[in-house]
């Protein structure tokens, strides 16, 4: 993928950011809610199934393409840019990766066709320990009855349906006891939104399956053998949910160095005093090198490079870390004003700390790190 392409896709996708996005991205904050007319036209844009192949009606974009259009969303409304993560990269692969030719024509065609996915993995006992998950999936027949509670469930309220984890091997089993399913919502699945602190309007909430008769065949390849699935999607993801934090930081970038072009003190603009000068030239040193990093990842995942896990997991620490001082410092330079609930500066900052917590905490990317070095940790690549 050539410098050319990467800046022409940016191009298209800022221009509708600022079009659609733009003028609606403080109510989506303010609300926490995404107008669904908004939605239609981002469905309509294919950024909800950016990662579905060509021949299942999709876009087909590379990781690296698919990060450039999280990056420009999120530079707007990082709530869109989230749900665009999340159905269009992290919903997906595993689809693609490992389903059968009926679930991939039947569930990556809903995505193609403007539908919305969710990704049910974290429960309330079990955030950094997925392996202990407790939500039960019990065989009946020809179906499964799924049982159990998932929390901070990005996606949920505008979901057609869930790729859902659950156990059905004995809670000693671990990892090895957990298998991963396509779940219709349904009248027996119960969605209830959350008021979080930043990424409003992505929909975070708890959701609660009641006895949901799941077919057999909507499992995703064999039974308890769904948790390595479940880490490719998340090693995909902390590369996605890296850029929503890119797109963030390039947000408090141009925020800050526009305010300090604009205000004056001690008779001349704040971009003239060389305090001013240092923290901005600090956060286009934090913006670059997260940019370099997270495409890097990107680009292994695209060659299907077997250290996949170390790239996303540095990815995706880099993109917290460096993101919070980065708007931190883009607050600092608009003082009172930076701290103002009127300030996107103020959104961003409570934007950007979602970044150190979500799909994986930077403790655990530092575990993931080490255990790479210690070739404990690659990923496998089907076929």
């Amino acid at each position: 993928m050539s410098a050319e392409d990467i800046r022409l896709i940016r191009s298209s996708v800022r221009e509708f950011a600022e079009k659609y996005l733009r003028p609606v991205a403080d109510r989506i904050d303010r609300e926490n809610a995404v107008p669904s007319d908004i939605i239609r036209h981002v469905a309509d844009m294919g950024y909800f199934a950016m990662r579905v192949p060509e021949d299942y009606g999709g876009p087909g974009l590379s990781l690296l393409e698919s990060v450039v259009v999280v990056e420009e969303l999120s530079r707007v409304s990082s709530a869109v840019g989230i749900m665009a993560t999340v159905s269009g990269s992290m919903v997906p692969l595993p689809i693609a990766l490992y389903g059968s030719e009926e679930q991939k024509r039947k569930y990556l065609g809903r995505l193609a066709r403007g539908e919305i996915g969710a990704f049910a993995l974290t429960e309330p006992c079990c955030g950094t320990d997925a392996a202990s998950i407790k939500t039960r999936a019990e065989r009946d027949g020809d179906e499964y009855i799924i049982s159990g509670e998932k929390v901070f469930i990005t996606n949920a309220p505008y979901a057609s349906f869930f790729l859902v984890a659950a156990r059905t091997g004995r809670p000693e089993d671990r990892h090895r006891g957990v298998s991963l399913f396509l779940v219709d919502k349904s009248p027996c699945v119960e969605v209830n939104k959350l008021e979080m602190m930043g990424y409003r309007g992505s929909g975070t909430s708890i959701v609660r399956f009641h006895d949901c008769r799941v077919p057999a065949s909507n499992m995703l390849g064999e039974e308890n053998r769904g948790f390595k699935k479940v880490m490719m999607a998340l090693n995909e993801g902390r590369i996605t949910t890296g850029a929503t934090g890119l797109g963030i930081m390039q947000a408090a970038l141009e925020e800050a160095l526009e305010y300090a072009k604009q205000r004056e003190s001690m008779g001349k603009p704040l971009v003239e005093h060389q305090m001013v000068q240092h923290m901005l030239a600090e956060i286009t040193r934090l913006v670059e090198t997260t940019r370099l990093i997270i495409y890097e990842a990107a680009r292994r995942a695209d060659q299907k490079d077997p250290t996949l896990p170390y790239w996303s997991s540095i990815a995706k620490l880099h993109a917290a870390t460096s993101g919070v001082d980065a708007v931190r410092l883009a607050m600092q330079v608009l003082g009172g004003v930076g701290y103002s609930r009127e300030s996107v500066v103020e959104r961003l900052y409570r934007d950007i700390k979602m970044i150190e917590i979500g799909d994986g905490t930077n403790e655990v990317q530092r575990m993931v790190i080490v255990k790479s070095l210690l070739g404990k940790v690659k990923a496998e690549w089907p076929g």
